[in-house]
C-alpha cells in the first residue's frame, strides 16, 4: 500500500477520521471518472488546454490522499497540457487512470479494515 498512499500520513492529516475518509472517497468515486473522461477526450483530441483544468482538478484531489503516484500522474497531465507537450499524452492518460484506480482500491480496502 506504500507505492500507492502513505496511509500514516493520511491518517495524520485527518486526525484519524474514518468517517471524513469515507466522504472524501465518496467524493472521488464521484468526481473522477468524469474528470478521467475529460483527460482521456483531451488527450485523444490533442487538446493542450482542455487537458489543464480536468488534471489540475484531479491533482487536487489526489493529494488530499497522500498519493504521490497518482498526484504525480495528474500533475504530468496538467504539465504537458500546460506546454503543449502532447508526444505521450495518452501512455500519461493510462497512468493516470491506473494510478486513481490503484488508489481507490487501496483506500476502500483500508476504509474497510478501520470501520471494523
Amino acid at each position: 500500500m506504500a507505492d500507492i498512499f502513505d496511509a500514516k500520513a493520511l491518517m495524520e492529516q485527518i486526525d484519524g477520521d474514518v468517517e471524513f475518509l469515507g466522504e472524501t472517497l465518496e467524493m472521488l468515486d464521484e468526481d473522477s471518472p468524469s474528470l478521467l473522461e475529460e483527460v482521456r477526450a483531451a488527450a485523444a483530441s490533442r487538446d493542450a488546454a482542455a487537458l489543464v483544468k480536468p488534471a489540475h482538478m484531479l491533482k487536487g484531489m489526489l493529494s488530499n490522499f497522500c498519493a504521490e503516484p497518482a498526484e504525480a500522474a495528474a500533475r504530468e497531465l496538467e504539465e504537458m497540457g500546460r506546454e503543449e507537450r502532447l508526444n505521450d499524452v495518452e501512455a500519461a492518460a493510462d497512468r493516470l487512470e491506473r494510478e486513481t484506480a490503484r488508489l481507490k482500491e487501496a483506500l476502500h480496502g483500508l476504509l474497510s479494515t478501520r470501520m471494523k
